[in-house]
């Protein structure tokens, strides 16, 4: 029973780190390459709900992710994968301090309805710039996590066992 709570627990992280990547690879590419366009007229439509329902999504889910983290920590503790959930842990712990102190700031004061597009344009560079940093940790930090259970399950020997 230990071990299936473990590799649910496991799994969690790979779900979680995988769906937080692609919502910032999905940013990155291909909802915000146009943000240009976005001016003070339409920006908030196309930009504050759904700023707001990821941050609300968030908001739960991190915590949730590192517990998980730290259950991993306790569990690899003795085994040579013992770096994986601390480096987990840290990556993690970069995007919620960008999100929390930087981001979501600036969320919260284009909820505002912004009427300057300098200040607009300002803001949404600066939305862009932080956001380019999760997406490199949150990349780095699945990396970490498919890496972990490729190693785990000895994966790489059991195809070249199975292609022979």
């Amino acid at each position: 029973m230990k071990g299936r709570l473990l590799a649910l627990n496991h799994a969690v992280i790979l779900w979680g780190s995988t769906l937080y990547v692609g919502v910032l690879w999905a940013l990155h590419y291909f909802w915000f390459p146009s943000w240009h366009h976005l001016t003070v007229a339409t920006y908030y439509e196309q930009f504050i709900p759904q700023t707001q329902a990821a941050t609300h999504f968030f908001t739960y889910w991190v915590p949730i992710t590192g517990v998980c983290l730290c259950i991993m920590a306790w569990s690899e503790r003795k085994t040579r994968l013992r770096w994986v959930p601390w480096a987990g842990l840290l990556l993690l712990g970069i995007s919620t301090y960008v999100g929390q102190m930087h981001i979501i700031p600036i969320n919260r004061y284009l909820a505002t309805r912004v009427t300057d597009q300098a200040v607009l344009t300002e803001h949404l560079e600066r939305w862009i710039r932080l956001n380019n940093i999760r997406w490199v940790t949150e990349t780095l930090a699945w990396a970490v996590m498919v890496y972990y259970f490729l190693a785990k399950g000895r994966l790489p020997q059991r195809i070249v066992e199975d292609l022979a």
